[in-house]
Parts: structure tokens; C-alpha cells; sequence
């Protein structure tokens, strides 16, 4: 192979090892959305949202750990068989693009009801799409390639993918901050409570946005290297954490701040509000 071991299943088996912990801490918030009776208020299509992203999460690991054994046990030492690209190495790329996908679009749906404007909506949502699209392009040209070493041959279609999916995050993040610092009241436990979501949306953010943004970069630096997906593969868990993390925060939110918080479940009910915060 043209990458040395370390560079590329050194950095296999690092992604893996965060990727692990990432998805522990992931299906440990939704164990706790569906335990702690936090989903009562929700619409069925949140609830089906919420399952499907941990099923597509578990696809992913199930697929990555199927895929580690292979190349690091049934073919470990054989070269050229290394290079091949097995299938359940495309099974969990695909899982991540899905899931990076419902992640943006709950969040899109979230800024509409929230504004009923597609000026915002719109370009959050055009982003969203290309992400996903640019996803199955890689994935099925990834797979047509059959090799890792081919995997250079696709890195315009892997930069459009990860730029869009770190933009549409930028802008959710941007516009969420905008709605919320709207919405102030002067009511000091309303305002409180707008810089907590304000807060809860940077850090979501920022998060999957650093994760695409250091694919990319690391992608076009070194497209024959596994370097890229210490960042990458970790990001399918990212999002099932800003997601169902900012529904369970919903909880905490109402004990904190009481009645001023009724309008809370808008958000994952698909309501907007006026004078009051959403979660």
C-alpha cells in the first residue's frame, strides 16, 4: 500500500477507539430520552427521528467493527487484500451521511417553525440536501473504486460533501444564536434562559463543524491515508448527541426555569413561539 501501517490503520484503530466512546455517550441519551418519559410531549415523527438515528448509529459500529476484524485479523498481513475496500467499510460511510442528514434537516424544520421564513430555512435545507447527495456520490463512486488507494479519485465529490455539511452546521448555529438573542425580553430569567440555548446551540455547532471541516482538510492533505477519519467517523455520534442531547435538555430546562419554560416542547413538537424560548 502506498500509506505505511500507521498512517493508515493507526489511525483506524484511534478513530475506532473515539468512535466507541462517542457511541456509548450517544446511546446513553437516548436510553435516557425513552426512560425518562421525555418523549410524551413529542410527535410521533420525532420519536421515529430519535430511533432511527440510534439504529443508523449501531448500523455503523456494527459495520466498523465487522470491518476492522477483517482487515486487522482475516487479512491482516496480506497487502494487497488490505487495500480492497470491503463493503462494511461503505455501510458505515453511508450511516454517517444519513445521520448527518436528519441531524440537519430536524434542525431546519426547527428554524422554520421557529421563523415560518424560508429565507432562513431554504439555504440551511439547500445545504442539507447537497450533503447528503455529495454523500451518496462518494459513497457509490468509493465503492465503484474498490480500492483505498483509489479513494484520491474522489476528493472533489468528498470536498463538496464535507464543506456543505460544515456550512450547513455554521448556519444553524448562526441562526439559532440570532433567534434566540431575538426573542430577549428583559426578563432577567427569560434572558437567562436564551443564553443557555444560545450556548447549547455554539457547542453543537462547533463540534460537528470542526469534525467536517478537519475531514476536509485532512482528506485533500492526505486522500491515501486513514488520517481523515479519526475526525469523520467519530462525527456519526456528534450528531446523535446534538440532537437528542438539546431534546433531553428540554428537562432540566423546565425544572430550572419553571413556567417560563412551558413553550420548551415547541421545538421538538414542531410549534413555534413568539415571546418565549425553544429548546
Amino acid at each position: 500500500m502506498p500509506e505505511s501501517f500507521n498512517a493508515t490503520f493507526g489511525c483506524m484503530f484511534i478513530a475506532f477507539t473515539v468512535d466507541l466512546i462517542c457511541y456509548g455517550a450517544g446511546m446513553l441519551v437516548v436510553f435516557q430520552y425513552f426512560r425518562g418519559n421525555l418523549w410524551s410531549g413529542d410527535s410521533s415523527g420525532v420519536k421515529v427521528m430519535v430511533l432511527s438515528l440510534a439504529v443508523l448509529a449501531t448500523t455503523h459500529i456494527v459495520t466498523f467493527i465487522a470491518w476492522a476484524y477483517q482487515d486487522l485479523i482475516t487479512r491482516f498481513g496480506d497487502l494487497v487484500a488490505l487495500d480492497n475496500m470491503p463493503r462494511t467499510a461503505l455501510v458505515q460511510l453511508l450511516a454517517i451521511y444519513m445521520v448527518s442528514f436528519i441531524s440537519q434537516v430536524f434542525f431546519t424544520s426547527r428554524i422554520y417553525y421557529l421563523t415560518h421564513n424560508w429565507f432562513f430555512a431554504g439555504p440551511v435545507g439547500i445545504l442539507a440536501l447537497t450533503n447528503i447527495g455529495a454523500g451518496l456520490a462518494q459513497t457509490t463512486l468509493a465503492g465503484k473504486g474498490g480500492t483505498f488507494s483509489n479513494l484520491i479519485h474522489t476528493e472533489k465529490v468528498t470536498s463538496l460533501q464535507s464543506a456543505s455539511t460544515a456550512a450547513c452546521d455554521m448556519a444553524i448555529t448562526v441562526i439559532l444564536c440570532w433567534i434566540f438573542h431575538t426573542k430577549r425580553t428583559g426578563i432577567k430569567s427569560t434572558d437567562n434562559l436564551l443564553d443557555n440555548l444560545i450556548i447549547l446551540a455554539i457547542n453543537r455547532g462547533a463540534i460537528t463543524s470542526l469534525a467536517a471541516l478537519l475531514n476536509l482538510i485532512l482528506f485533500v492533505w492526505r486522500p491515501e491515508a486513514m488520517i481523515f477519519m479519526i475526525p469523520l467517523l467519530p462525527s456519526c455520534q456528534f450528531y446523535v448527541l446534538s440532537v437528542v442531547g438539546s431534546l433531553n435538555y428540554r428537562r432540566s430546562m423546565r425544572e430550572k426555569s419553571g413556567s417560563s419554560t412551558k413553550s420548551l416542547s415547541n421545538l421538538s413538537q414542531g410549534a413555534s413561539t413568539t415571546h418565549r424560548p425553544s429548546v
